[in-house]
């Protein structure tokens, strides 16, 4: 860092540390801009970064996340890439130190999101680790704030009453956490599953595939095969054993729907032609129960997939294509 740097940097302390936070936010950010309209980019980057810093250490998390958006824009600016471990981690470790509640995570994870998809060498979702990122942080928001429950409010002091989300602002946030971490790493399912476990055990009334669904189903559309079966192999393990039957499968003479799954999974992991054959025969033989739940579209779209049935809408159903094309824009 040259000793100009170092020295802005100090006066930005040094009025933080007199509490004049929106200036000291505001000067940084004029500076800032100064050095981006000269294409002095590291510059840029590191006022922001120390600055970020600086703020997440005051509780300052609005102006933070503010310079961290335009740290983003910075990135984007330049041309930087996700390979760029510095700039990926700094960004990460900058987002990692903002409140889970914060209201500014959303927008962060659509333009840090966006970013990472300008790069050649990452999918057309963009970056796992971004993804798995804002996914456990808004998921551990519900889970702070105590949201998973039967749709009842439950006790607690007046301060956490007051603060409680609404059940339409906790669905549009398990939305967007959801789809993070279908998108996220190997390290993402877990927290995901647990989650819906959570929900399950919540819910002792209703089949608890209903939960495991929505992991299957969202792996399923994505033809990742290995992160199906761990959610599935999770799930079970954390919601208890049934009677065993070959191919491994535990019964549940309650929850059809739980072992129409179990037997969904083993039908997708090979696509050869006695498997679509199989598949169909699943298909007719728990069609009642998945239209009970809402399930025959998803699961004639897998059939679509994975090995060419015609069944269903050709033209849609794809509904994890349908949520993320109106996440990301």
């Amino acid at each position: 860092m040259s000793d100009k740097l170092a020295k802005t940097i100090q006066r930005f302390q040094t009025k933080i540390d007199n509490g004049s936070f929106y200036e000291a936010h505001q000067t940084l950010r004029t500076i800032t801009n100064r050095y981006v309209k000269a294409k002095q980019y590291n510059e840029a980057k590191n006022l922001l970064y120390q600055g970020a810093t600086i703020l997440l250490n005051n509780k300052e998390y609005a102006s933070a996340s503010d310079l961290i958006n335009y740290l983003v824009q910075v990135y984007t600016e330049e041309g930087v890439q996700i390979d760029d471990k510095d700039a990926k981690y700094k960004l990460i470790d900058l987002v990692s130190n903002l409140p889970n509640d914060d209201p500014s995570l959303v927008d962060l994870s659509k333009v840090s999101v966006a970013w990472s998809k300008l790069s050649p060498e990452c999918s057309k979702f963009g970056d796992p680790d971004l993804h798995h990122l804002f996914g456990s942080k808004l998921l551990k928001s519900l889970q702070e704030e105590g949201d998973v429950d039967n749709g009842s409010e439950k006790g607690g002091s007046e301060e956490a009453v007051t603060k409680a989300k609404s059940p339409e602002e906790k669905s549009k946030i398990f939305v967007v956490a959801e789809l993070h971490l279908i998108l996220g790493t190997f390290k993402s399912v877990p927290l995901y599953v647990e989650y819906l476990v959570q929900c399950a055990k919540a819910n002792p009334d209703v089949d608890p595939g209903v939960f495991l669904a929505r992991a299957v189903v969202n792996y399923a559309y994505l033809m990742n095969i290995k992160f199906v079966q761990e959610a599935q192999l999770l799930f079970l393990n954390e919601f208890g054993s049934g009677d065993k039957l070959n191919l491994g499968v535990q019964y549940y003479e309650a929850y059809p729907l739980l072992n129409c799954l179990q037997l969904l999974v083993i039908t997708l992991e090979k696509d050869h032609a006695t498997n679509a054959q199989k598949f169909r025969k699943l298909y007719d033989q728990y069609n009642a129960t998945l239209k009970k739940y809402e399930l025959l579209a998803p699961i004639e779209y897998l059939g679509r997939l994975y090995f060419g049935l015609n069944m269903g809408n050709a033209q849609g159903n794809n509904m994890l294509a349908n949520i993320m094309s109106g996440l990301f824009k």
